[in-house]
């Protein structure tokens, strides 16, 4: 074999060399990062559970009473909230309805055993086919803690 022939020869396996070797680079680089977009979405997941599951072992029932849910009025959306001092003595409910509401109502809380542990009154002022958000605000010693309950009823 000629020494041009062999030249072109080596150089063309060190050209397919090169080729075979940045294809199977952009493959592996490929693979990561698909590898790496699922992981990314695994975490995502994961911090999305962890997120809501805290939210739900922090939660508190708040129901309205028979009479009031014949009346017509909805509860929507409810939240803890703390005072200016960090206690979790309020709760921020949203009322809807299709009638209008003129009166005053009472909360009362319970606590996880069922024991009374605070009562408010706030006053119901809903136009017809109307919502509002309300604000709960108990005794600053009623701490509504996990697994408390809030009854919204009729005076």
């Amino acid at each position: 074999m000629r020494t041009t022939d062999r030249s072109f020869l080596l150089l063309t396996l060190a050209a397919l060399a090169v080729m075979g070797c940045d294809r199977a680079s952009r493959g592996a680089k490929e693979a990561l990062n698909k590898g790496g977009e699922m992981a990314g979405r695994a975490a995502s997941e994961v911090a999305e559970g962890v997120v809501t599951g805290a939210a739900a072992a922090w939660s508190i029932d708040v129901a309205l009473d028979s009479s009031l849910q014949a009346a017509g009025l909805v509860l929507g959306v409810t939240e803890v909230a703390a005072d200016s001092a960090g206690r979790n003595n309020r709760v921020h409910v949203y009322l809807s309805s299709a009638r209008a509401v003129n009166e005053t109502v009472q909360a009362v809380a319970y606590d996880k055993d069922g024991r009374e542990c605070g009562r408010t009154a706030v006053v119901l002022n809903l136009g017809t086919n109307s919502g509002d958000y309300h604000e709960l605000r108990f005794q600053a010693r009623t701490d509504l803690t996990r697994k408390s309950r809030v009854l919204i009823a009729r005076n």
